[in-house]
């Protein structure tokens, strides 16, 4: 039992982590700044998205972020703290060689350590009582069950950990593996999202991504549009293998699951 509370520990400093970084992003780059921070990065931008869903952040990548954002480290690994640093001596330069300036931010790290040490009991007892609330547990289902989806069958099934602020409706949502390409550039495959099942009017969801049932009763997701009397779903790769799927107004009432609310990526997409 001890190394399962361990584990769900760490992915919880891992998550916490990740919204710290989305935190910096948005106040620093706004809302739809993630490809200029990935570009500074010198990163896909999908790639960054990814470390921002709870992706594990890699030691250059971490320390490129703290030099192009000046934050503390402490407070990035803690949440406790002042969050920038303003201009100091010891602000690394951007100029600096690879090599140099992995170098200068160890000895920043250095430098914050003790502060690091004295805020780690509490952070760990704060993921058992104040901030473990930001984030819940959804079921995790796969598209070829979602026709015949009961939420009274999802107490028992493996749970997916997801930042609380992502999900409208905790109580009406669930988390659903994608296995196709057909959204790939937006949804790559064997991503997990988060289906908000409370969405199904075609008429608030034009322009969103939903998950829908095709033609044969299956799940697919897709980009609704909504046109007159009609209701489309199509695919970001559209053509044969992906077809535009189409149904009357009516029609998708009963057709349409719900909106795709976020989106955890692969780490190797």
């Amino acid at each position: 039992m001890a190394r399962k509370r361990n584990s769900n520990t760490k992915s919880n400093v891992k998550a916490q982590i990740s919204v710290r970084l989305r935190q910096i992003r948005l106040e620093l780059f706004g809302e739809h700044g993630g490809p200029e921070l990935a570009r500074r990065l010198d990163l896909p931008a999908r790639t960054w998205y990814n470390y921002e869903t709870g992706v594990t952040v890699p030691a250059e990548v971490m320390l490129n972020f703290i030099d192009q954002t000046g934050i503390h480290p402490a407070w990035l690994l803690t949440g406790d703290g002042e969050i920038f640093r303003d201009s100091t001596p010891t602000r690394i330069r951007s100029d600096l060689a690879p090599l140099q300036m992995i170098h200068q931010a160890l000895e920043l790290l250095e430098l914050e350590s003790k502060a690091r040490e004295q805020h780690g009991k509490r952070l760990i007892e704060s993921l058992k009582t104040d901030h473990i609330d930001d984030f819940i547990r959804l079921p995790l289902v796969e598209m070829d069950e979602i026709p015949g989806y009961e939420s009274t069958q999802m107490a028992q099934r493996d749970q997916f950990l997801v930042y609380s602020k992502w999900v409208p409706c905790p109580t009406n949502s669930l988390c659903l593996r994608v296995n196709s390409h057909a959204m790939s550039t937006l949804i790559p495959n064997q991503s997990v999202v988060v289906v908000d099942l409370n969405q199904t009017n075609p008429l608030t969801l034009n322009g969103k991504v939903v998950v829908g049932l095709d033609q044969k009763n299956q799940a697919v997701i897709r980009r609704l549009e909504h046109s007159g009397d009609h209701v489309i779903l199509r695919a970001e790769r559209s053509g044969r293998e992906f077809p535009m799927i189409t149904y009357t107004l009516k029609e998708s009432q009963t057709r349409i699951i719900g909106e795709v609310v976020a989106v955890n990526s692969p780490i190797d997409a």
